[in-house]
């Protein structure tokens, strides 16, 4: 058996043979299988949570940031702290919808 040829071919490949993967995603598979807590997606959490909330929240907003898979929400509205408390479940579903999968676990209003 001559291993030489097989090595050779591969390094042959032409684009169309070859799957080329971000690296991004690459990296996060490889996270994701080995149990570590690495997300690459904060800020597309934080941009989504943006458009779906609005302008207006987004003014009143005083501090916003992801820690481990959990996005955390100050704003400087108690009445408005009240309304998103009562439907941050359902924006989190409707985030992890438009990413695609479940990277959010939990929405934490301050």
């Amino acid at each position: 058996m001559n291993f030489q040829n097989k090595d050779e071919d591969r390094r042959h490949r032409g684009p169309s043979e070859a799957k080329e993967l971000p690296l991004k995603q690459i990296l996060q598979s490889w996270f994701d299988n080995h149990d570590i807590a690495a997300d690459f997606n904060e800020q597309e959490i934080i941009n989504t949570w943006e458009e779906l909330t609005g302008e207006l929240i987004k003014k009143l907003t005083t501090k916003i940031y992801v820690k481990e898979k959990e996005l955390f929400v100050h704003v400087n509205a108690p009445a408005l702290r009240y309304e998103l408390m009562m439907i941050r479940n359902d924006i989190r579903q409707k985030i992890n919808t438009k990413l695609g999968k479940s990277t959010l676990r939990a929405i934490h209003i301050k």
